[in-house]
């Protein structure tokens, strides 16, 4: 999903931030800064207009377009539908670039009306983020006395891609690997995938051979097009292999309630405002 959209005018190096959804910290200067020297290496070359796919910075990546005297940055997740965030970038430049083009960046804050349309025409698209301020602790907590030690765990979009990664770090090949299998099963299905437990043999401290047990699982967000992913393992116990696909399954289930019980609240809310 897009964090955030920042324009920058060329001629001051001064940039403002146009939407930020506030998951990710990240220095504005900092990344404005880099910005600016990126587009002006491209003038330096004697591209007047650019459109640059990006750098991958972590878990994230950034795009650039620039119109005119000013360059429009997306910062999103690395795994993310990168075309559909372009075209939303485009269409924010479309409808608020004459505009913007008028002003010094230096002394003109952007009103604040532009933010909060910008704010409302991504957030529409995607999943409403606010609600994971209020039940991210109790996902966590759940994760946290679940005894199974997961190394992926995400909440993502079938079209739009990450939402929110509860544990973490992103190995790419296993993420592709989820969001390949992921492509391939029909929207208007409701499902929950599971693959099998596999087990593999590691060495302890005391050059003992141990066996851990791996087992993964996606599973649909009611009808939406957002579903849950994770991997989880655990080790040296045959009980535990057998029961650990089951745990998983119920730690999923509970998980993908909370999150459906806050989407609906969000939902209703949002019909009564409108």
């Amino acid at each position: 999903m897009i964090h955030k959209i920042i324009v920058i005018d060329q001629r001051t190096t001064v940039g403002q931030v146009l939407y930020d959804d506030g998951l990710v910290p990240l220095e504005t200067d900092l990344l404005t800064g880099f910005i600016s020297a990126l587009s002006a290496f491209a003038k330096c070359l004697g591209e007047e207009s650019i459109e640059f796919k990006g750098a991958d910075l972590g878990d994230n990546r950034f795009s650039l377009i620039t119109r005119d005297h000013l360059t429009y940055a997306v910062f999103q997740d690395l795994f993310d539908n990168e075309p559909f965030a372009r075209l939303a970038l485009k269409e924010i430049i479309d409808i608020y670039h004459d505009e913007l083009l008028t002003m010094n960046l230096a002394l003109e804050q952007v009103r604040k009306t532009i933010t909060k349309e910008i704010t409302n025409l991504i957030e529409t698209e995607y999943f409403p983020v606010n609600i994971l301020k209020t039940i991210n602790n109790e996902i966590e907590e759940i994760i946290a006395s679940s005894g199974l030690n997961f190394d992926l765990m995400f909440l993502s979009s079938i079209n739009h891609g990450i939402i929110q990664v509860w544990r973490r770090p992103i190995n790419p090949s296993i993420m592709k690997q989820f969001l390949d299998i992921i492509s391939k099963i029909p929207l208007e299905m409701s499902w929950m995938a599971e693959g099998k437990t596999s087990n593999y043999n590691i060495l302890d401290l005391n050059d003992d051979i141990m066996t851990d047990f791996e087992a993964w699982m996606i599973k649909r967000i009611s009808s939406t097009s957002y579903f849950i992913a994770g991997r989880a393992l655990t080790n040296n116990a045959e009980e535990q292999k057998e029961r650990l696909s089951s745990k998983l399954s119920l730690i999923f289930e509970q998980i993908a309630k909370i999150i459906e019980k806050a989407l609906e609240k969000e939902w209703i809310a949002m019909a009564q405002s409108g």
